[in-house]
């Protein structure tokens, strides 16, 4: 029997560089970007009620989240979910380079950098309760497509791999979309070492013809070639079909042992695919491309200075030709049938990038749900990098790759401390203003311990104005904008529970409902207003918000 060593020295060898190097700048990158979070307890308004919690999010279709985020417990330990969830983001990004062959020291370093750094995952710091969860989902992801890829019937454990990955969180689907595309465009390329066959890809001459003997028509090598290829591209729909099919069981299953049905929330229980909106499909797939093209030129999370944007001009042209370097060498105009699906494919990724629109068309489609974007600039780095030169020597397309993706973890890993520093200022203004309306509280004549308490929960502009600096920067991060962490009365009752140590028996929203249209509470003025708490009929109603009607 070996040893543990020996076993351990065993796997280490057969691990390629490429997969540590991108493991080791994917997790490093991580602690130094995302230290000011992981070092500190810092909730948001979703935060405050996942002090402790399960994460049986069944009814939103995550019915394996609560496996996923066990490892950690159900408590919020920001720093032990935070490695946690690096680990796996780290081990993604070793898979990815293997799945997109990225063979580089450089490239593998930038992809590991790219997928750290991305400001997705900054707001997904923002709930940090469940990032170590949402990172297994998107390893999961990862594995899918590179299952797939690798083996034989790879399609089936890659099934599995996404039936879990959407277990945990759907929003990582575009990823394996996204990442199939890439797949399925090295495999009509012939540039890539393995194939869903499972054995090495055929050997290509420069001429671009197969070697394969017996046959000595070219339309008949075409021919067999291209079905070969065909055959092979329907292994990712496989993948995707049998994994959608079999989330699908399992939730349906899961909802029938706990006696529950999913909820509203962001249309999951609809599962419309357009039709259910009154828009239609065609409608919805014109805006899933006007939602790409609006939020990659506009949403002010992909560029925010000069030096960003320069770097994606850089990165598209580098990426650009030698995509089309690549295309001349291989001489695709004569093949047109495959050179139609690969121009198909890539005009296919705008959709696929927002094939959750098509989903739920009236989802509140946030950050958290846009992380996929960075597989452009992944994929950009792996084009250049595996543009051969046949020379031995570099190309400007590798130089330009380099460098613009260098740039672009460096405008990221600023953006995302902008919106840690908001995030952390949020908090002490928050705990500010709990202390000053837990006191007036408490002072207000006729307050008792348990006394009922209405109110709305949000903070009034007006008594305090936005101080909120970061906006040009966080505006799009979704848990990193604004001033407070108070959107509604529960908020006020756990933020000062657990970290001013008081309770309050604040009421459900709906006591609200008769009070709020009156006139006596339209009168009443805005905390910190002298007369904004008032004791009426043994409840205290607290008014923060402007309401003047």
């Amino acid at each position: 029997m070996k040893s543990p060593t020996q076993i351990f020295q065993m796997i280490y060898g057969k691990m390629r560089r490429e997969w540590k190097i991108a493991f080791t700048a994917c997790f490093f990158t991580g602690l130094l970007v995302h230290m000011p979070v992981l070092l500190s307890d810092i909730p948001n308004h979703d935060g405050l009620d996942s002090m402790y919690f399960d994460q049986n999010m069944i009814t939103s279709g995550r019915w394996f989240l609560s496996v996923a985020c066990g490892f950690s417990s159900y408590y919020t330990i920001p720093w032990v979910i935070g490695i946690l969830g690096l680990l796996f983001l780290s081990l993604a990004a070793a898979a990815m380079c293997e799945l997109l062959e990225i063979r580089k020291t450089w490239a593998a370093a930038l992809c590991g950098g790219l997928l750290a750094s991305f400001p997705a995952l900054t707001s997904t710091f923002a709930y940090v309760y469940t990032l170590d969860g949402y990172m297994l989902a998107l390893l999961l992801a990862v594995l899918a497509v590179l299952f797939t890829k690798r083996f034989r019937l790879g399609f089936l454990p890659g099934a599995l791999c996404l039936a879990f990955s959407m277990g945990i969180y759907q929003g990582y689907l575009p990823f394996v979309m996204i990442l199939s595309v890439y797949a399925v465009l090295m495999l009509l390329g012939g540039e890539g070492e393995y194939s869903p066959s499972g054995g090495k890809q055929r050997a290509i001459q420069p001429s671009g013809r197969v070697q394969e003997a017996g046959y000595s028509s070219e339309t008949g090598k075409r021919g067999r070639e291209n079905f070969e290829k065909i055959r092979e591209i329907l292994h990712y729909l496989y993948m995707g079909v049998l994994g959608a099919a079999l989330y699908y069981v399992i939730l349906q299953v899961l909802l029938k042992i706990q006696g529950k049905v999913l909820d509203t929330y962001q249309g999951i229980n609809g599962m419309a695919f357009g039709a259910a909106s009154g828009k239609g499909i065609f409608s919805t797939i014109m805006e899933m491309y006007l939602d790409f093209f609006r939020f990659s030129l506009k949403g002010n999370v992909l560029f925010q200075n000069i030096y960003a944007l320069a770097a994606w001009v850089l990165l598209g042209v580098a990426a650009l030709t030698a995509g089309i370097l690549w295309i001349r060498r291989r001489k695709y105009w004569k093949n047109p049938v495959m050179l139609v699906i690969m121009v198909a494919a890539v005009l296919a990724l705008p959709a696929v990038s927002n094939i959750i629109l098509l989903v739920s068309p009236d989802v509140n489609y946030h950050l958290l749900m846009r992380y996929q974007w960075v597989l452009y600039a992944v994929g950009g780095v792996a084009l250049a990098a595996g543009l051969d030169t046949g020379e031995g020597k570099g190309s400007w397309q590798e130089w330009a790759a380099l460098l613009s993706a260098a740039v672009l973890v460096f405008c990221y890993c600023v953006t995302d401390n902008i919106a840690y520093s908001n995030l952390q200022k949020r908090y002490e203004k928050t705990y500010a203003y709990c202390i000053r309306l837990l006191d007036r509280i408490e002072q207000t004549e006729g307050y008792y311990p348990g006394i009922p308490i209405a109110m709305v929960g949000v903070v009034g502009d007006e008594q305090y104005p936005v101080t909120d600096i970061t906006l040009p920067v966080t505006g799009g991060m979704i848990g990193m904008n604004g001033d407070s962490l108070l959107y509604r009365g529960d908020n006020y009752r756990l933020f000062i529970r657990h970290y001013l140590g008081a309770a309050l028996n604040i009421l459900p929203a709906d006591a609200m409902a008769e009070m709020y249209y009156s006139e006596e509470y339209t009168a009443m003025d805005s905390f910190p207003g002298k007369d904004s708490i008032r004791i009426i009929d043994g409840i205290m109603y607290i008014k923060t918000e402007n309401v003047t009607r």
